[in-house]
């Protein structure tokens, strides 16, 4: 096991330790994403509750949709915010929101009430997209960054499946209550971090050295090796370099190195949304009914969340081995597979053939390709892209990225019914496996490894 070779040695427990308290947070969000579909049952039937009566499918969706601008505007404002008051400030803010919407939760009495809940848990999820990905690329060594910088999936397919099991057992009000432990337990344990060391770096070279002393496991400046003052050098190239030298120009932004590191970023982003896997999650109870299940609902959306957990999991074990590279082909490779094949049993059925016999591919390719995204599209593309993004300009660049990702999945959202009605299940899905093989050739191509580089070494390779 990675985690248990890697957080043997003394040098990598505080790296370990900021990586999972800072994805406390976005293991809450997890849960605040399917909270809706968790609570579906109670709030559909809790006509007591809510001044308004029983909640109609409209209100339901008003609540349901308040998270995703929300989500956009916390991308935005604490993306622009980690720059001015630094990335653990602006995490710890960011918890705020987040304790905010699970306490309203309780005390809703109208749909309104509840979007607004949304809305602030949706901008506390922006910051886990944006922010957390630079500060965990910020602060851990080359050879452990792969690693760190998956356990924000691991937290968010953690926090699904934990708000799934949870709403399967409890009323939605026990589980606000319960949920709200988690970022409490964030702002507890993360308040025990630094600040990252390269953002300290061009304001105060000692505070600097001292965070980085922290995330290294040295004690005092007495015990430092030749390695880490390497590193300390490279982070503060000069005693005397002052922040209105960080001001940005539009070179930054047209060098090379930031033009092709742009493009990976979009050609990933892309990936990310129009391969299949997340707009046929909605499909899942249809699959699982067309397939013959009798499952309930919630229990299928428990089985999907184990299956996403685990090919998180195992994506995170294998990130410090097989490489970010490696896992994005496999992934992409595994749900083109999977969606071909799905695409050609509704093919066949739609045309009468005798499809019977093979009732249990729906579920198995629907699992390959829910499992196959996860083990590397879904979980990559984030640090991967901040990885990849000139230093200077990353945080505007990862924000740009993120804020992309999130209006794509809108528009996708929005539009997928109409044209999975108009031109059918089957046709979609060999639209979908058409472009995950177009993706896979892009990644073949232009998507360099980055495992166990350091970032000047991968910036020198774009």
């Amino acid at each position: 096991m990675v985690f248990i070779n890697v957080g043997l040695s003394k040098c990598y427990w505080n790296q370990y330790f900021a990586a999972i308290s800072v994805n406390l947070l976005s293991l809450s969000y997890g849960g605040v994403i399917l909270w809706t579909s968790a609570s579906y049952i109670y709030l559909k039937k809790d006509s007591n509750r809510f001044e308004t009566g029983v909640l109609t499918k409209e209100q339901l969706g008003l609540i349901t949709a308040a998270l995703s601008p929300g989500t956009l505007v916390g991308a935005l404002f604490f993306g622009w915010l980690a720059d001015k008051i630094g990335r653990k400030r602006c995490l710890l803010l960011a918890a705020l929101p987040m304790l905010a919407h699970w306490i309203i939760i309780p005390f809703a009495r109208n749909p309104l009430q509840l979007a607004v809940a949304r809305f602030l848990g949706g901008t506390a999820g922006g910051s886990c997209f944006t922010v957390i990905p630079i500060y965990i690329t910020e602060l851990a060594q080359d050879n452990l960054r792969s690693t760190l910088g998956m356990l924000l999936s691991l937290a968010l397919s953690t926090g699904v499946l934990l708000i799934n099991t949870l709403g399967y057992f409890l009323h939605y009000i026990t589980v606000a209550w319960i949920m709200t432990i988690i970022p409490l337990a964030f702002l507890v344990l993360f308040a025990f971090n630094p600040e990252s060391p390269q953002y300290l770096a061009q304001r105060n070279r000692e505070k600097a050295e001292r965070s980085l002393r922290y995330y290294r496991g040295i004690s005092s400046s007495g015990d430092a090796n030749e390695e880490f003052q390497q590193e300390l050098s490279r982070l503060c190239k000069s005693e005397d370099e002052k922040p209105e030298k960080l001001q940005l120009c539009w070179h930054d932004f047209t060098n090379r190195k930031a033009r092709k590191a742009y493009f990976i970023g979009l050609g990933l982003v892309l990936t990310n949304q129009f391969n299949g896997c997340l707009t046929l999650q909605n499909y899942m109870t249809f699959i699982f009914e067309e397939a013959g299940s009798n499952l309930p609902p919630m229990i299928s959306a428990i089985i999907v969340s184990v299956i996403v957990l685990v090919g998180t999991f195992l994506s995170t074990h294998f990130a410090g081995f097989a490489g970010r590279r490696t896992l994005l082909l496999g992934s992409i490779s595994g749900i083109f597979i999977g969606e071909s094949v799905m695409a050609l049993y509704y093919y066949l059925t739609s045309k009468g053939y005798e499809t019977s016999m093979f009732n249990w591919l729906p579920i198995g390719t629907f699992s390959l390709v829910q499992f196959s995204s996860t083990f590397g599209i879904l979980s990559v593309t984030t640090p991967l892209i901040a990885e990849l993004t000139p230093p200077k300009i990353r945080s505007i660049v990862v924000r740009v990225q993120i804020v992309t990702m999130f209006l794509l999945s809108s528009v996708i959202t929005k539009i997928f019914p109409q044209l999975s009605e108009s031109l059918g299940m089957s046709s979609m899905l060999f639209i979908f496996a058409g472009l995950s093989f177009i993706f896979t050739v892009f990644i073949a191509i232009f998507v360099p490894e980055t495992k166990g580089k350091s970032i000047q070494a991968i910036q020198d390779s774009l």
